[in-house]
Formats: C-alpha cells, sequence, structure tokens
C-alpha cells in the first residue's frame, strides 16, 4: 500500500498492483515491515541480557556454589554503646549551654552551667563561720600558753617554799631537840648545885623558845603545802581550757569540711562530661529551670562501643566469653574491627520485636555483646548496622559476611556451615 500524509488531510492506503515477476518483493505486504520494527527492541534487550549474564555469570555460579564457612558464627545487629546520663544533684537554672547535640566531647568538658548564685552564699557563710572558729582557736591557744606557762611557774614556787620550810622544820626540830637536852642536863647539874639556877632556867627557856620555833615552822609548812595544792589546782585549769581548745579545734575541722562540701557543691553546677565520646541528646535550654535529678545530656563512650546480637539456642553452646571476633560495617567494605565476646546472656529470651517475622520473634535466641577493640578517629557510631562474625575454633579462617550467602542482617543469624 502507498499512503501519502499531508497536514489536515487523512491518509488513504491503496493496494499496489504485484510486478508479477514471481519474488514478491516489490509487492509485499507493508504490514510485515511493521512487524520486524516491533521486535527490535526486544531483541536488543535480549542481546544486553546475553551480555549481563556472560559479565557476571561466572561470579554469580561462584557465590552460590561457594562452600558455607566453618568454625564461625556471623551474626547481624547495631553498634551499640555505653550510655552515660548527666543529671544535676540540685534545682537550678541553666545559664548557659557549651556543647549540642552530636558534638564530640572530651572528659572533663564543660557542657553546661547552672545558676550556682544561692550555693556561693552558703560556702561564703560556712567560711565566715570557719573564720569565727579559727579566730577563737587562736585565742584559745594563747590563753593556754599563758595558763601554762603560769601555772608552771606557780607550782614551782610553791614547791619551792615548800622545800625551804620543810627544811626550816627540820633545822627547828634539830635545834629544840638539841635545846631541850641542854635543858634537861643544866636541871640536872642545877640540883647539884654544880651550875647556878639561873643557868639552868636560862636552857629551860632556851628550849621552849625553839619548841615555839618549831610549831612556826609547822605551820608554814601547813601553808606552803596548801599554797602548793593550789597552785596545782592550776593545772586543772590547763586541763579544762586544753579540752576546750580541742572542742573548738573539732569544730573547726567540721566547718572546714562543711565548706569543702559547699565548694564541692557548686562545682557541681558545672556540668561536665565524665568520659570522652559524644552528645547524644540534650534535653534542656538556657534560662529553663532543671531539677534535681532531671536529665540534662546523654552520652556515649565511642572508645567502649559494641555489636548486640541474638544467637539462636542451638548454637550459643559454641559461643564463650573471650572469643576473637570481627565486625563488619557497610560503611567500610571490607574493613575489620577487631573485637571479642564480652558477655554471653545467662537466660534465653525471645527474639526482639524489631525482627521483622512473627516465625523468628517465637525463637529463643540468647544475646551477645561483642566488644570493640578500638574505634579507631571514631569511624563507628551507635546505631550502625554490622555484621559479627565470632570464631568458634581457633584455625578457623575468617569470613567477610558481604562476600558471604545466608546472613540475615537486623537479628541473630545461626552459626554458618553446619
Amino acid at each position: 500500500m502507498i499512503g501519502r500524509e499531508r497536514p489536515g488531510e487523512r491518509v488513504e492506503l491503496r493496494p499496489v498492483p504485484s510486478s508479477g515477476n514471481g519474488h514478491g518483493a516489490p509487492g509485499e505486504p507493508p504490514a510485515r515491515g511493521l512487524r520486524v520494527r516491533r521486535w527490535l527492541p526486544l531483541g536488543a534487550l535480549a542481546v544486553a541480557l546475553l551480555a549481563l549474564a556472560v559479565t557476571l555469570g561466572p561470579r554469580l555460579v561462584a557465590w552460590l556454589g561457594a562452600p558455607a564457612p566453618t568454625g564461625v558464627l556471623i551474626a547481624s545487629g547495631r553498634i551499640e554503646g555505653r550510655i552515660t546520663t548527666l543529671t544535676p544533684k540540685s534545682a537550678a537554672r541553666v545559664v548557659t549551654l557549651h556543647t549540642d547535640e552530636g558534638q564530640a566531647v572530651r572528659a572533663g568538658d564543660l557542657l553546661a552551667s547552672l545558676d550556682d548564685r544561692a550555693q556561693r552564699e552558703r560556702v561564703n557563710a560556712a567560711r565566715e563561720s570557719l573564720d569565727v572558729l579559727v579566730q577563737r582557736l587562736r585565742a584559745a591557744d594563747i590563753e593556754l600558753a599563758l595558763t601554762e606557762r603560769q601555772v608552771s611557774l606557780q607550782v614551782a614556787q610553791a614547791e619551792a617554799a615548800l622545800r625551804e620550810v620543810e627544811a626550816r622544820l627540820q633545822r627547828a626540830r634539830a635545834g629544840a631537840s638539841q635545846a631541850r637536852r641542854d635543858a634537861e642536863r643544866a636541871v640536872a647539874l642545877a640540883a647539884r648545885d654544880l651550875i647556878a639556877a639561873q643557868e639552868a632556867e636560862h636552857a629551860r627557856l632556851k628550849a621552849d623558845v625553839e619548841v615555839q620555833a618549831v610549831r612556826e615552822a609547822e605551820h608554814a609548812r601547813a601553808r606552803a603545802a596548801k599554797e602548793l595544792e593550789q597552785a596545782r589546782l592550776g593545772s586543772e585549769r590547763v586541763i579544762v581550757i586544753r579540752a576546750e581548745r580541742e572542742a573548738l579545734e573539732r569544730q573547726r575541722r567540721q566547718a572546714l569540711a562543711l565548706l569543702a562540701e559547699q565548694a564541692s557543691v557548686v562545682e557541681e553546677f558545672a556540668i561536665r562530661s565524665p568520659i570522652t565520646g559524644r552528645v547524644l541528646t540534650r534535653t534542656v535550654e538556657v534560662g529553663e529551670r532543671v531539677e534535681a535529678g532531671t536529665p540534662l545530656f546523654t552520652l556515649v563512650d565511642l572508645d567502649r562501643l559494641y555489636v548486640k546480637i541474638y544467637v539462636p539456642e542451638p548454637s550459643i553452646g559454641k559461643v564463650a566469653l573471650g572469643q576473637e571476633a570481627r565486625v563488619y560495617v557497610d560503611a567500610h567494605p571490607g574493613r575489620a574491627f577487631p573485637a571479642r565476646v564480652s558477655r554471653v546472656a545467662q537466660e534465653a529470651e525471645f527474639t526482639p520485636k524489631n525482627v521483622e517475622t512473627r516465625e523468628e520473634r517465637v525463637k529463643l535466641v540468647f544475646a551477645v555483646e561483642v566488644a570493640l577493640a578500638e574505634n579507631p578517629g571514631g569511624v563507628l557510631k551507635p546505631g550502625m548496622p554490622a555484621d559479627a562474625v565470632i570464631r568458634l575454633e581457633p584455625d578457623a579462617p575468617w569470613v567477610d559476611p558481604a562476600a558471604s550467602h545466608g546472613v540475615v542482617r537486623g537479628r541473630g543469624a545461626g552459626e554458618q556451615g553446619r
């Protein structure tokens, strides 16, 4: 058929007479040419698929035909970290924020400052009380030193006076004894008229004087002994002052401890990071009043990350603490991060709800934590999906989960090559 199309005109197809040469080419119906053009795209697609099969066929055959690894257990999970929650110990208003979510922090970094004016007033009051006690203690020290010296001097003087009186008493007694013997001898001689009676009387009077001297020395000794006793009572006063001083010293130590405690509370109004890690959440704003125990920040320790996996019950008997492991993440294909099994649950549980199928959720599994030995450059972060490969046999070759089939991401996978 021959048709000519003009703008605005209907195309008319008319049969063309055959040339009658017997080959049929010039008189071939046009419908056959349309069928050829229709199959051309399908043919091109078939050629492309054939080329793809030639290129990827060997790899696919090798992947499907590769034997499953033995001696290792491969399971998928997510990287988790040790979470630290920072809370204030006292109610206060947030004055300044020094960090935000997602920022890396080092141990000791200041994260937030709370209003500490009221606490600083308590510190000043405690310091003033301590100063008063220190002044009283110094006065007690001076009084104690003066009293000790005074009492010591008084006791020494009283003891010396007593010794002197006792010596005088001894001399008086000796003199009285001698005078009595002289008087007795003089009386005897006077009775025999060997001496005058006047001399005998004189000897007797002398003896009486010596006896009176003894009595006076004895009275003096009694007074000296009493004075010594009074002086020694001053030692008791020293004991009392010393006890008062020790009480003041105890109060001073208590006041010092209170001051240190109040000063340490001031430090609590400066919220600092206890670890080197990353800020996961920040739940406060500047000017907001927070109560004691209110979470302000949650931090994760990037140096203590682990992968939590769930191992089926039939395989858990081969997993032990300390077993060598490797962790692989999609963000770093082919890179193995050294790790070890750090925790094996003692009780079975049902597969967590985040597993997709109900059939998997009803299976009993054991939670296993694989602790990463290092996190170079902080490239690993909590929440990353990861594959953990646990070496069950010491000589088992390591396997890259990306090159191994049969691994289900997001839940514990069973032992490979069983």
